[in-house]
Formats: C-alpha cells, structure tokens, sequence
C-alpha cells in the first residue's frame, strides 16, 4: 500500500485536492473531518470540558462544545493547544488505525493532514502533496469561513510551518491551487500515474 500525504497550511487548497483524489476512486482519510466527529464523542466532550471548562466560559452547551470559543483560546495560547491536542489526537490515531485495516488491500490510499511538517510525521508517507496559494489569497479565502476572524486566522498562522528546506526537499508534488481546476487535474493523475506504476514495477 502507498500511503500519499496531502498538507499545506490553512486555505491553501488541500480540500480542492482531496476532493480530485475521491473523484479518481481513491480513499482518503481526512485529519478535519475525523477531528470534528471526535469532538461530538461523550467521553471526548467529558474529558475538555474537565481540562477547559473552568478557563472559557460558556464552553458547554446542552452537552456540546462550543468549538469556536474553544478555538479562539487554544489558538492564543500554545500551551493550552497542546492540552488540547494531547486529548484529541489518540482519538485520531484510532480512526487512523481504523482507515488502515479497511483499506488494506487498496494499491494507493491518501491522509489530509494540515499540521505534516509540524508534527514532523513527514517519515510517515511514502510521498508528500503540498498545496500553497498566495498569502493574499490564503487570507481573503479563510476570512470567508464561518466564525472567522483576522485575530483568529493571524493566531492560527503562527501554529503553522514555513516553508523550509526540510520540508522542500520532502515534497514529491507541489501544487499551486490558485490554478485552474483542469491543469490541477492533470498534474494530479499525471503524478498518480507514475507513482502506481513506479510501485507495480517494484511488486
């Protein structure tokens, strides 16, 4: 199984990405939405609503946690995101886990994982896709975003990495999202193509 990564830090086109991978037939595995499905799970909800509930009022609602004011504090302050995180993220690894058993006999499976380089699981993957857009760009498509705001999307920023030589030199595609829907396409399959073929080669 070749296991691809697609990152690339907020409003960089990553959704765009997916959504031409799952038109190709591919399973992808997606950090976001499986996070969202993890923070409606009762013993989840218990376990931040013990850690935070205390520190942002009005964090509960009719059982439920209100996800934007949870952001707006964790994103203002490192220490309380990796709090949060440390919660989270076993959740994610057991869907994770999960992904991989019911995909096993797939040739090629892809994870949607914005924070790749971040949390240096770039080793992980058998190939990297990246997607970047302009900052001006980046910053008129996240301001659009419900629940968005210019304090929040400059808080979320600084959680996310630059473009180092490290990460350059790991990236088997980088796509520029601000292309037309088409050429994305293509540069897609094209890549695809050469990949799969490149692993029968190797079977």
């Amino acid at each position: 199984m070749i296991k691809i990564a697609i990152t690339g830090n907020i409003g960089s086109g990553k959704s765009t990405i997916t959504s031409i991978v799952r038109e190709l037939g591919f399973k992808v595995f997606d950090s976001d939405q499986e996070v969202e499905k993890a923070m409606t799970k009762k013993d989840l909800i218990s376990k931040i609503s013990k850690e935070f509930k205390s520190k942002i009022p009005g964090l509960i609602k009719r059982n439920r946690i209100d996800k934007v004011k949870l952001g707006e504090f964790v994103f203002s302050n490192t220490k309380e995101l990796k709090k949060l995180e440390q919660i989270v993220h076993p959740k994610i690894w057991e869907s994770k886990e999960k992904f991989f058993e019911t995909n096993c006999n797939e040739l090629a499976v892809f994870f949607d994982i914005p924070l790749l380089f971040e949390k240096k699981l770039q080793s992980d993957y058998d190939f990297i896709i990246r997607t970047f857009v302009s900052s001006k760009v980046q910053k008129e498509r996240v301001l659009k975003r419900k629940n968005m705001t210019l304090v929040k999307f400059n808080q979320i920023i600084k959680t996310q990495a630059l473009n180092t030589n490290v990460e350059r030199k790991c990236i088997s595609l980088d796509l520029n999202t601000e292309e037309d829907i088409k050429i994305l396409k293509n540069k897609v399959k094209n890549f695809l193509e050469k990949t799969l073929n490149l692993k029968k080669a190797i079977d």
